[in-house]
């Protein structure tokens, strides 16, 4: 019987030991919410009952101050503020400048009409309004870059979140779990006391040798030391829930159920968008090859102003410019009052034409990027569908374990309310009991992290937060 005994607490003891690195690593699988009703849930759905819903939001809001959070909203709103300046429809650029000549002395004769002084020093400040009523060319290349640069930022900061939120939830059921291992390690160390008790008392009436006494002591010792390391469990568990929530209050775990999600990969969503950047790339470096048309008015306003309208096949963006120089224009530049200009540019380099075979190389290796992180996203969801499965079938048979042992526990109670049992049997099933109930929490727990695995498969954040909400 005491050898019983002793073999049904170590394999509790063993349960308590598999918990303990799961506790102290929450970013691991395993901790969080239980999920045993999960398979009766709609898949798209995150918090089926609305008041579970809400006590989960409050408790993840504190991650809106993470450092880690907080950089991923950094980046999402610099690439919001390249996309708005992108679409500016205004831009002014002005300029300056002073010169001073080095003149040799000549000798001028004032009364010669025509004839004037060399001037020892002139200037010129200029000023260009680039209108954008349209995107064109290299402006559109501009604004599709910057909006694929904003999506990329915005799932790097979804993943962030998800990770993050699963995290918590996971340390959530990581401190009640741990708080139950050290329950059940605390009711092992009273069943290996009462077990070194009957040694020592069959001991005196010759009925045990001393190997049985030292292997109870020994066993008292173990029952000792796994209290010890269940309390040690929990302090970390309660640290690691502390560094991301702070002293925010845990959802009722029991109460909670989170659902399997739907949508696309993150790993092809980054593919996709990776593609799309380098077709880009292949737009602009296509146009660097083509001529560019350049077209123009100049207004002479007097000898030192003058006004321009400009416009180039590039962009098609209308410029509008006014200069100033002194010295002005003389004669007889002095009496041309306007002009047009029309013009051709052209690269001629074997480079122009190596970049464009490379940006389609990119734009090739991107579109393989994308058949092959599909493939592999394929892989994996049926690998997570079958984890999830089997979690759920352990799920299952953890159950009929719990009520197997209650049952057990019931008849030796009444065993014992007859006299044909002994307190020691029943203390042995009420072990049986909590040794099960301890297995059916892992196995919830497994179940949680193989759902928050496609979580963070696609990116989905269990409380949608928005970047407004991230404190800076």
């Amino acid at each position: 019987m005491i050898a019983a005994m002793r073999t049904s607490f170590l394999a509790l003891v063993a349960g308590l030991l598999l918990a303990a690195p799961t506790l102290a690593g929450a970013q691991g699988a395993g901790g969080g919410t239980p999920t045993g009703d999960a398979s009766g849930a709609t898949a798209g759905q995150t918090a089926p009952d609305s008041a579970a819903s809400a006590e989960l939001q409050r408790f993840l809001a504190p991650l809106a101050g993470y450092p880690s959070l907080r950089a991923s909203a950094e980046s999402v709103a610099s690439a919001k503020a390249a996309l708005h300046a992108a679409y500016d429809p205004v831009s002014l650029q002005a300029s300056g400048g002073y010169s001073h000549f080095d003149n040799n002395p000549v000798d001028t004769d004032p009364v010669t009409p025509g004839v004037q002084p060399l001037p020892a020093n002139g200037g010129q400040i200029s000023a260009d309004v680039t209108l954008r009523p349209w995107l064109f060319g290299d402006t559109a290349d501009q604004a599709n870059k910057s909006r694929i640069q904003l999506q990329q930022a915005q799932l790097d900061y979804d993943d962030a979140l998800t990770g993050l939120q699963a995290q918590a939830v996971q340390a959530a059921y990581g401190v009640q779990l741990a708080r139950e291992s050290l329950a059940s390690a605390r009711q092992g160390e009273q069943v290996s006391q009462a077990a070194l008790d009957a040694t020592r008392l069959r001991a005196s009436k010759g009925a045990a040798s001393d190997r049985d006494l030292r292997s109870a002591e020994t066993g008292l010792e173990q029952a000792k030391q796994y209290v010890a390391n269940a309390q040690g469990s929990l302090s970390v568990a309660q640290a690691t829930l502390q560094s991301l929530v702070g002293g925010a209050t845990p959802p009722d775990v029991e109460a909670l159920s989170l659902a399997v999600p739907d949508g696309t990969a993150l790993s092809v969503q980054k593919a996709r968008l990776s593609a799309e950047l380098a077709g880009v790339s292949v737009a602009n470096a296509t146009r660097s090859v083509y001529p560019v048309v350049q077209a123009g008015y100049t207004w002479n306003v007097d000898n030192k102003d003058s006004v321009g309208v400009s416009i180039d096949s590039r962009t098609l963006q209308p410029k509008v410019s006014y200069d100033f120089q002194t010295p002005g224009t003389a004669f007889p530049q002095n009496q041309i009052n306007g002009s047009f200009q029309i013009g051709v540019s052209v690269t001629i380099s074997p480079g122009v034409l190596d970049g464009l075979d490379a940006t389609r190389a990119q734009l090739r290796a991107a579109r393989d990027g994308v058949d092959a992180a599909q493939k592999g996203a394929g892989v994996q969801k049926a690998s997570l569908d079958n984890d999830l499965a089997q979690a759920r079938r352990a799920l299952a048979l953890a159950q009929r374990k719990v009520s197997d042992a209650q049952t057990t526990l019931q008849e030796d109670q009444s065993r014992q309310a007859l006299g044909l049992g002994t307190p020691l049997e029943t203390q042995q099933a009420a072990l049986d009991l909590t040794q099960a109930r301890l297995d059916l929490q892992q196995a919830r727990q497994d179940v949680l992290a193989k759902t928050l695995a496609y979580y963070r498969f696609y990116a989905k954040p269990l409380v949608p937060q928005p970047v407004s909400e991230v404190r800076p």
